[in-house]
């Protein structure tokens, strides 16, 4: 059983990739550049794993691949571990804005879960078919405000859920609030990490404990598939006060900078 000091918690954090079989994608030692659908909310992204270049040098590179993408902008994912030091004040100094800053929030499970306090009314289903996923796809739109998934894309997303109802290795969940869609998240099992993504609610059933609901119901299929650690990336002015009175101990802080990208 892994041992979740800081350090540990922080290298899972960094650890966390996730690039969809239609993205565009350049990995290297040093940096992964991704090349997201249209309908994404962040469409091209880049983070370093580690570097001994110039901060200079690494910009020109990720600037030349997102030009090859046929992208003029990219969001750069940082955080204080991310080397060479003074990559984020070049992004900066590039005319670069920091769009979103996320803290990085683990919740050790090997205790057992906490009592999230979800109410009665509130009924969470597992998506299995099309009209789970459409519940879950609109409210996340709702959400975050961001993009409804094109319709050709829904065979595709379908056959992403498919592919964890046998083992639970990953999925999404939606919680009702009397019969309506009211909160939506996923999970993905690495190894004794069960990643929490892609949580939101429904703009018009927030406090209604929906949320919370989506969270448990997660946590509770993580720690039956043997995960040791929950962990997560909370927006901090939204999920991160939720998850942090909750119990979940906030360990850094991620942060995306967006920078146009020169012709």
């Amino acid at each position: 059983m892994t041992t979740w000091t800081t350090d540990a918690v922080l290298a899972a954090s960094n650890e966390w990739l996730w690039v969809p079989e239609d993205a565009q994608r350049v990995q290297t030692e040093e940096l992964l550049v991704v090349g997201y659908p249209d309908h994404f909310e962040v469409p091209t992204s880049a983070r370093v794993f580690g570097s001994g270049r110039e901060p200079e040098e690494l910009l020109d590179d990720v600037d030349r691949i997102t030009r090859g993408f046929g992208r003029d902008q990219v969001w750069w994912v940082v955080s204080d571990m991310t080397t060479p030091e003074g990559l984020e004040s070049a992004l900066l100094a590039r005319g670069g804005t920091v769009t979103e800053r996320a803290d990085v929030l683990a919740l050790r499970l090997a205790g057992g879960l906490p009592d999230l306090g979800v109410p009665d009314g509130v009924e969470v289903r597992r998506v299995r078919d099309e009209r789970t996923l459409r519940d879950a796809l609109g409210v996340e739109s709702d959400a975050f405000q961001s993009k409804p998934v094109p319709e050709d894309r829904i065979p595709a997303s379908l056959a992403e859920i498919e592919g964890g109802l046998a083992d639970d290795s990953s999925g999404r969940v939606v919680a009702y609030v009397e019969g309506v869609p009211a909160a939506t998240g996923g999970w993905t099992i690495a190894g004794e990490v069960c990643r929490l993504w892609g949580a939101g609610t429904a703009t018009a059933l927030r406090r209604r404990g929906a949320y919370r609901a989506v969270l448990a119901e997660r946590l509770r299929i993580g720690l039956r598939r043997g995960a040791t650690l929950g962990l997560t990336h909370g927006r901090t002015d939204t999920s991160s006060p939720i998850l942090r009175r909750v119990g979940f101990i906030r360990y850094g802080e991620q942060r995306h900078v967006h920078v146009d990208v020169p012709r």
